[in-house]
C-alpha cells in the first residue's frame, strides 16, 4: 500500500514540476480513484456497522485487509452485512 501511493506522489511531484495544471489532474484523478475504489470494495450493510463477531454462533470472525471476514469459519454463517456473490 505504501509503495503504490509512494510511486503515486513521485508521479504527482514529476508532473507538477513540468505543469501545474497536469499535476492538479493526477491530484484529482488519485482523489477519484481512492474514492472508487473504496465505494467498490467497501461490504454492503444495512445496519451500518460490521461486527467481528459472528451472527450465528458468536465466534470471532478472522480479518483480511483489516476487515473481518463474510463467512464464519466455525459454521460456515455467511453473514448479514456482506456483499452478494
Amino acid at each position: 500500500m505504501w509503495l503504490i501511493f509512494g510511486v503515486y506522489f513521485a508521479l504527482f511531484l514529476g508532473v507538477d514540476a513540468f505543469s501545474k495544471v497536469g499535476g492538479d489532474v493526477i491530484l484529482v484523478l488519485g482523489v477519484l480513484g481512492v474514492g472508487t475504489a473504496f465505494l467498490w470494495s467497501r461490504p454492503r450493510s444495512g445496519r451500518g456497522s460490521i461486527s467481528t463477531r459472528c451472527e450465528n454462533c458468536e465466534s470471532s470472525l478472522q480479518a483480511m485487509a483489516g476487515l473481518p471476514r463474510s463467512t464464519c469459519p466455525e459454521c460456515g454463517h455467511r453473514q448479514s452485512w456482506a456483499r452478494k456473490k
